[in-house]
């Protein structure tokens, strides 16, 4: 069903592209020039029908003069890109991540990858060139990576703050372990329900009475929810639990025409590694100061790069 959408919507965007594109296709002129690299029409019309795939973007007359620009603006910045990929002799990348990348994109769009070139060659498009928009960025990550890694070497005394944070953070999660007993009101009252509920288990215990009367799937494991992050529950089923102890059994809770009884079995804080947890807090701010650098890198590039439209 998503493909066909997915199919119908593009005829409709590449009807509305295709006086533009047969003018592409018998006069692919270079149009603009980044340093070197020439932009041609053809080039503009590939990257418009990309950008329509990729970001899902609802096209019509309306919007297709701001596509026409978004377009633009990625190829230029592509380029500039390029420009300092070429200059710094970058070839290798993370061939993971694109991967990762082009896997992603298939299954966002309904394809394995076979179908997914497909796809593109039906709409004449070329599943090397989408490689090829991947290949760039990921060439650029090398490139600021070789010439600024070691700008952003971290001291954990510098990020100490964010790391107890952190500590905190996973100290104030806590696990609770509970089964559950779901029983239809019927005919019969809140008060009349629980009462012969908490009679049952009284005489034969949680478990059992669990298996015998609960409508929940969980029935059939005696009512075991499992382990929960408490933060995960319902704000009216976790004032209700808050203050239980190990063993405890809540107030009859009224959900609908359904009435809840939670025990609560066991409870522990969320495990923790302190290594990982200043491993990852490092990585991520390694991150944060190697995005600060490709931005100022890319804008002093932009500054220098001649960009003529023609």
């Amino acid at each position: 069903m998503k493909k066909k959408l997915l199919k119908k919507f593009l005829i409709v965007f590449f009807l509305l592209l295709s006086q533009e594109n047969s003018a592409f296709g018998k006069n692919n002129s270079v149009i603009i020039t980044v340093g070197n690299h020439p932009i041609t029409r053809l080039d503009l019309g590939k990257e418009i029908k990309f950008i329509a795939i990729l970001s899902d973007i609802k096209v019509n007359e309306n919007n297709k003069k701001e596509l026409k620009d978004i377009a633009i603006q990625s190829l230029v910045k592509r380029a500039i890109k390029k420009n300092e990929i070429e200059r710094l002799k970058i070839e290798k990348y993370n061939s993971k991540d694109l991967n990762n990348q082009i896997t992603n994109i298939a299954k966002k769009l309904g394809f394995d990858i076979d179908g997914l070139k497909n796809f593109l060659e039906q709409n004449n498009l070329q599943y090397k060139d989408l490689v090829a928009r991947f290949e760039i960025d990921l060439k650029w990550n090398s490139a600021i990576f070789k010439l600024y890694n070691k700008k952003v070497s971290i001291n954990t005394l510098e990020i100490e703050d964010k790391i107890n944070s952190e500590i905190e953070r996973f100290k104030s999660e806590k696990l609770i372990l509970l089964s559950e007993i779901q029983v239809s009101l019927s005919n019969e009252n809140l008060e009349t329900t629980s009462n012969k509920i908490l009679s049952e288990i009284e005489q034969n215990g949680f478990e059992d009475t669990a298996k015998k009367f609960s409508i929940s799937p969980t029935a059939i494991k005696g009512g075991s929810i499992g382990w929960i992050n408490e933060k995960k529950l319902s704000k009216q089923i976790y004032q209700n639990i808050k203050n239980l102890k190990v063993g405890d059994i809540s107030k009859p809770i009224l959900v609908g025409d359904v009435v809840v009884f939670i025990k609560k079995i066991d409870e522990k804080i969320t495990d923790y590694n302190l290594e990982i947890i200043k491993r990852n807090v490092v990585e991520e701010e390694k991150m944060k100061k190697l995005e600060m650098y490709s931005n100022s890198h890319y804008s002093d590039l932009e500054k220098r790069i001649k960009v003529k439209f023609l």
